[in-house]
């Protein structure tokens, strides 16, 4: 392995050299700064105003975050021992509380534009002694470098972060005895090779008024030590044994070669810079489409003309023609220029350009709104899953990467989190079996709970429930009541409405008893079984639901009765005409 120095200068020229230009370019285009202000071809302002772009960049960007991210961010235990069987409800509930307090959502979001834009997305899990607790950061690639043999992450040899600390934090760490003094070490200004074109000269500005240290973060695998070191004095100011590399690194597109991968920018800029162009000339050709009317100025003054084009409307104007003649024929002394008529083929190649982007982006109409004809809520999660399929593979990135965040967040805890936090976080009845030093041998993994539309969306539920109502409400092991309330509770409908449960399974047995019981003064059927007649009062008082109600014949079934309420739909009493169906009704 080379000096740290010569290392670093390697790296950093990589970047300057390969990386750093198309950095800049996929951060402008996110913003929607396509064209370079200072270009020599656009000077003039005239012709700045007929530019013109369509932002894909950002559509896949916001779309990749929406699609590949859940709401929620949150990971479930995979126990490989019995201790992490025992522990399982704690851990869950620990790591949730983690994930929580790093907004992981947001921190989740920023790697993922990262990716997207600059190649990787990069986590790293750290510890912070003050808030006792795991920190989780999102780093920008332009200063986080690795060994570039590795074709896996869990390959690479050595990692280096460049960090810009700010002189009195610098001055703070050497006070507390975490940094050696070095006299040789002097504040600078921040470094020019980091302030690229997309913070612009506003932000360069700011920074230049404040002083900074350099400080080289790195992390030796295979010695397991962790060194700061700054190459303008050349020394280390802190060294430390390791265990665990803190960062989590993923691509959405592997570059075939090493763990630089690839970014969405590389793959569809031809189809971007194409639309741009495009919509450009499209631009100038509705512009010449503007009316330019000709007049015989032989015929009629420019005074007359400048009367004629300000007049207020409905105003008298005169005009003095030079004769008579020219006054028959007025509507000659105009003529409308043709203009021309912009090629629909122009369209068309616009069209194409997105359906390529979106194509070799995997990214589906469904996924950015657009949708063809009416769709159910169902339907419209089932498209969202279908296209999905394609995004599989990314979205497994992206959880491999959050699992391994997750993974080094838990280690961290079983380390260094004290055991009354871990009470106040899990919760006293969950630590009731669970015994803080066996934590330390707990051995777990993690996994992502993966987003479902279909089981996350609102609309699909209720549309699900309502199809399966006949079915539900034909079996006598659905508690009717409770399934009432749930229909209520999708439809956003108040409980209050409802007839308490001990009232309404009265009300059903009082109906039950009558309907036995005939006509008025009649004997009750004869023979007629036990469960027909309801449960008994002491079923009632537990809990028990008549289910049996529908057999008797002639008589109005509370699922009737329902429906002639309004509170079902008819289908549900269809559905029980000939028996219980054996499945969802259409």
């Amino acid at each position: 392995m080379p000096p740290l120095k010569t290392l670093i200068e390697k790296h950093r020229k990589f970047y300057e050299s390969k990386e750093k230009q198309s950095f800049d370019r996929s951060r402008r285009w996110y913003r929607g700064e396509f064209w370079p202000v200072d270009s020599a071809d656009v000077e003039e302002s005239a012709t700045r105003s007929m530019l013109c772009s369509k932002n894909l960049i950002y559509s896949i960007a916001d779309t990749a975050v929406s699609s590949l991210i859940g709401p929620n961010p949150q990971v479930a235990v995979r126990p490989r021992n019995e201790r992490a069987e025992a522990a399982a409800p704690m851990i869950n509930g620990l790591m949730n509380w983690v994930f929580s307090q790093n907004r992981m959502r947001r921190r989740s979001a920023l790697t993922l534009v990262d990716a997207v834009l600059c190649k990787r997305g990069i986590f790293k899990t750290g510890w912070s002694k003050e808030n006792d607790a795991p920190v989780i950061k999102a780093v920008d690639p332009s200063v986080l470098f690795f060994d570039h043999d590795a074709r896996d992450p869990d390959d690479i040899r050595y990692w280096l972060e460049a960090t810009v600390v700010p002189w009195p934090i610098y001055e703070k760490r050497v006070k507390s005895g975490r940094y050696k003094h070095h006299p040789d070490v002097e504040p600078d200004s921040y470094p020019r090779w980091l302030l690229d074109d997309a913070r612009g000269a506003g932000s360069r500005s700011v920074r230049d008024s404040f002083r900074y240290v350099t400080v080289w973060e790195y992390y030796d695998r295979e010695s397991g030590v962790v060194q700061h070191y700054t190459e303008r004095a050349d020394v280390v100011l802190f060294q430390d044994k390791i265990d665990y590399i803190p960062y989590s690194l993923y691509s959405l597109n592997h570059s075939g070669v090493d763990c630089l991968g690839l970014s969405e920018v590389q793959l569809i800029l031809t189809q971007q810079q194409t639309i741009n162009d495009l919509l450009t000339h499209l631009k100038q050709i509705v512009y010449l489409m503007i009316p330019r009317i000709l007049y015989d100025s032989g015929r009629l003054s420019e005074e007359d003309l400048n009367a004629a084009v300000e007049s207020a409307a409905g105003s008298f104007i005169g005009i003095n023609p030079d004769n008579s003649d020219s006054l028959r024929m007025l509507s000659q002394l105009f003529y409308e220029m043709p203009m021309p008529q912009p090629p629909e083929a122009i369209h068309q190649f616009v069209e194409r350009q997105e359906t390529d982007a979106s194509y070799i982006s995997a990214i589906a109409d469904a996924a950015r709104g657009k949708t063809v004809g009416a769709r159910t809520a169902t339907e419209m999660a089932i498209i969202d899953a279908q296209s999905r399929t394609r995004l599989a593979t990314r979205e497994g990135h992206v959880n491999d990467a959050i699992e391994d965040v997750a993974t080094k967040a838990f280690y961290l805890c079983q380390r260094y989190m004290q055991a009354d936090k871990l009470v106040r976080i899990a919760g006293q009845q969950k630590w009731a079996s669970v015994n803080y030093e066996s934590l330390r041998d707990v051995v777990a993994d993690f996994e992502l709970v993966s987003y479902n539309p279909i089981r996350s969306n609102p609309s699909v539920i209720l549309d699900q429930l309502i199809n399966l109502l006949p079915l539900l409400l034909g079996l006598d092991s659905v508690d009717q009541h409770r399934l009432l309330e749930e229909v209520f509770d999708s439809l956003g409908f108040t409980r209050r409405i409802l007839v308490p449960e001990a009232e309404a399974r009265a009300k059903t047995q009082e109906a039950l008893q009558a309907a036995m019981a005939g006509p008025a003064g009649a004997a009750p059927m004869a023979g007629a079984a036990p469960a027909l007649l309801g449960p008994s009062p002491e079923a009632i008082a537990a809990g028990g639901a008549p289910g049996a109600e529908a057999a008797i014949a002639g008589q109005p079934t509370a699922v009737e009765k329902l429906a002639a309420a309004g509170v079902i739909p008819q289908q549900a009493v269809a559905g029980m005409s000939s028996g219980p169906p054996t499945g969802p009704q259409a």
